[in-house]
């Protein structure tokens, strides 16, 4: 919820009991939500709701390290004792016991000897379930272990493992994942510390004064991103010169613009009204914009919007 809001206001008004009730119920919609996909729907959501199964069947490939049921080791499946008696028997036996812990630790119900299916979410749960197996039976682990399509048919033909992590796709990959991180650090070094957001009156979009003036209503919000309180001069520029500009609630005027003060990494909310003469010359609707200036250091920021009079 604090995506939506100022977040210490809010929090300071969840505490005291003094935040909107829309405020409650969406916390206590997304609380009653994320319990359930969470704690009781997490195949469903897994399997039908997240992006991520169909985004790792696209990236991956046969040289891809995957969490890996090592066929090769594990067939054919049989228990201790029926594993034994086949070794006397000079019969083939894999290590595999079929004690179904891999499946009962995964968090989604994926059967990993099935091979690489969309529930599966490479936690590594299963890895460890076998390894605790193996090692409880004196067999080697790794049963269960990061490995790849490509090496299970190189053991399946009596060759070595072989690791390729240095491969056309991953260039590619760490490539995109430059250029994406480049752009995100020019992107938070450059970013602004002042911002403005304006929301013209809708009910009426304009009042026509007894004077024959007219006056359009403007509700303004200032965003402060510096750890200090600031002092910002408003401009309003596409206006005639004999306008009239009330910021209501800050009376403090230099050269003709109203002063707003913000605090500290806070937003602060204004209601401006701006006032033309009845023969003002502007049009049915005239463009302007809105410019806030930052006293002390010069930085500015701005947003469009529009003044009717008719």
């Amino acid at each position: 919820m604090l995506y939506f809001a100022d977040a210490p206001t809010l929090v300071a008004d969840l505490a005291t009991g003094a935040a909107p009730f829309s405020a409650y119920l969406w916390i206590g919609i997304l609380t009653f939500t994320t319990y359930v996909l969470a704690g009781h729907m997490r195949e469903q959501v897994c399997l039908y709701m997240c992006p991520w199964p169909r985004i790792q069947a696209a990236l991956t490939d046969e040289w891809a390290l995957n969490v890996t049921y090592r066929a090769d080791r594990g067939e054919p499946r049989m228990s201790v004792k029926a594993a034994k008696k086949a070794e006397d028997l000079g019969l083939p036996a894999g290590d595999c016991v079929d004690c179904l812990q891999c499946v009962a630790a995964c968090p989604t119900g994926v059967d990993i000897r099935d091979g690489m299916q969309l529930g599966c979410i490479q936690c590594g749960l299963c890895i460890d379930a076998c390894d605790t197996v193996m090692t409880k039976l004196g067999r080697e682990d790794g049963l269960i272990a990061y490995d790849t399509d490509m090496n299970i048919e190189r053991r399946e033909q009596g060759l070595s493992p072989v690791y390729r992590l240095v491969r056309p796709r991953t260039v590619l990959y760490t490539a995109l994942i430059v250029v994406v991180g480049a752009v995100m650090v020019y992107a938070l070094a450059t970013r602004g510390f002042t911002g403005v957001n304006v929301l013209h009156d809708r009910n009426p979009i304009f009042v026509t004064l007894s004077d024959g003036g007219v006056r359009n209503g403007y509700t303004i919000r200032i965003l402060n991103k510096r750890p200090i309180e600031r002092h910002y001069s408003l401009l309003i520029e596409g206006l005639p010169e004999d306008a009239t500009v009330d910021a209501v609630g800050h009376p403090i005027m230099v050269a003709g613009k109203p002063m707003i003060t913000v605090g500290p990494d806070t937003t602060e909310e204004i209601r401006v009204l701006i006032a033309v003469p009845a023969d003002s010359g502007l049009t049915k609707s005239s463009d302007i914009v809105f410019r806030v200036v930052d006293t002390a250091s010069g930085e500015s920021a701005t947003a469009s919007d529009f003044f009717r009079i008719e």
